[in-house]
């Protein structure tokens, strides 16, 4: 495979007898599989020939690459100006994924020697995603919130369940809430509470201790969902209205979210078998409230998918809706990536006028705009997939004109 990046006999046959022969023919091979274009190819090849003899000269062998043996690698190397990768290292990543896909070094990250920490985290890790069947994104949020409890409770010494106290979890608790705002201030509760719970569940500390955990407060409802207006819609969706890959696949994205109303992580979701083209249908898949359902079709979302399909997306065996635009072609599988193009098509749009603003903004937007015009909140919470009415209920405050028929005169101004 080396032979279709590189012309010169020379070339080939030092890349060849070098430290890492085989492995730089198997990544060429690789890279050109997922769809890198030759120059990319090359870079990642002889990347990997220097680091291959970088390792001969300090007597390593592929066993020990770790974290540790990298960062001395790189710090061998001219600074970056950009980015963690220096130029002579900037293909690298390539290699490293390949080996750890084959198991030949631990998975980026990895601590060379397992702490008891680390080992708790693993196990309350899979009780969340086992037991709880929390979303993806949450098991990541409670984790960073239970492992720097972990560190602050405990640090370098043993972990002792039966040492932690009620005073302990409040001043935990507390210190982090006074770094949130918003609607974050109540994830540190409900992280060390979800904590509490997995050592219950493991009989390692008896039932109510969570009860010792402040609740931060919060007024629910207290303000008005940021939303967008119908033209500062259609100005954001005219900006990707060109016929390249990428300009297709944000306007389909943004459709799904303006015209549907979905979430970004269901906007990620889904895949091309979702899309119903005979019942015009869409089927949202089981997420935040593990629920599946089905969507109309608008004809403006459909055609917005299909231009997508037939003239932007990649050739894959992914069976995902939305993909990358540059090689490997990897699926949009998380609502960061679905966010990020909601925000820059925002700013883009020059309607960033609240840092908030983002891919949920189109679902606040999409939701307003059906109670405005007189839907039920029972058909807009089948819509949206809320479990509850309540959830539903912020959106009776956006109905101003309706609200200011009801209001009671104010009676300050005479007193």
């Amino acid at each position: 495979m080396i032979e279709q990046c590189f012309t010169r006999p020379l070339v080939i046959t030092q890349l060849r007898s070098g430290p890492l022969g085989s492995h730089l023919d198997a990544l060429a091979t690789t890279l050109h599989q997922h769809g890198y274009a030759p120059d990319s190819i090359r870079r990642a090849v002889r990347a990997g020939a220097q680091f291959g003899l970088w390792l001969s000269q300090q007597g390593a062998a592929l066993a020990d690459v770790n974290d540790a043996l990298l960062a001395r690698y790189l710090r061998t190397l001219p600074p970056p100006s950009v980015g963690r990768w220096p130029k002579a290292a900037a293909g690298l990543p390539h290699l490293l994924h390949l080996w750890r896909q084959q198991g030949l070094i631990p998975p980026a990250g990895t601590p060379l020697v397992a702490t008891e920490t680390t080992v708790w985290l693993g196990r309350y890790t899979h009780y969340l995603e086992q037991v709880c069947g929390t979303a993806p994104s949450t098991r990541t949020a409670y984790r960073r919130i239970v492992r720097r409890f972990l560190m602050t409770q405990f640090g370098a010494d043993a972990v002792q369940w039966q040492t932690v106290s009620a005073q302990a979890l409040t001043a935990f608790v507390q210190q982090e809430v006074a770094t949130k705002h918003g609607g974050g201030r109540k994830l540190p509760s409900s992280a060390i509470r979800s904590l509490l719970r997995f050592l219950v569940f493991h009989g390692e500390v008896t039932p109510g201790l969570e009860a010792a955990v402040p609740t931060s407060r919060q007024w629910t409802h207290a303000s008005l969902p940021v939303r967008l207006t119908s033209e500062e819609v259609e100005r954001v969706l005219v900006l990707c209205s060109s016929e390249g890959p990428k300009a297709l696949r944000n306007r389909a994205i943004l459709l799904c979210l303006a015209r549907l109303g979905i979430r970004a992580h269901e906007v990620a979701a889904l895949c091309v078998d979702d899309i119903d083209w005979y019942a015009g249908q869409v089927r949202i898949r089981p997420g935040k409230t593990h629920h599946e359902r089905c969507l109309p079709l608008l004809q403006e979302v459909g055609s917005a998918i299909a231009a997508y399909l037939q003239q932007g997306r990649p050739t894959t065996t992914s069976r995902s809706l939305f993909l990358a635009c540059r090689a490997p072609f990897q699926p949009l599988c998380d609502a960061t990536a679905i966010s990020r193009i909601a925000t820059r098509a925002l700013a883009r749009a020059g309607v960033m006028s609240s840092a908030r603003l983002g891919a949920h903004t189109f679902r606040h937007t999409a939701a307003s705009q059906m109670v405005n015009q007189g839907v039920s909140f029972k058909d807009v919470a089948d819509v949206l997939g809320h479990r509850s009415l309540q959830t539903t209920g912020i959106y009776a405050k956006l109905d101003v004109e309706a609200l200011a028929a009801v209001a009671l005169p104010w009676m300050g101004d005479s007193v």
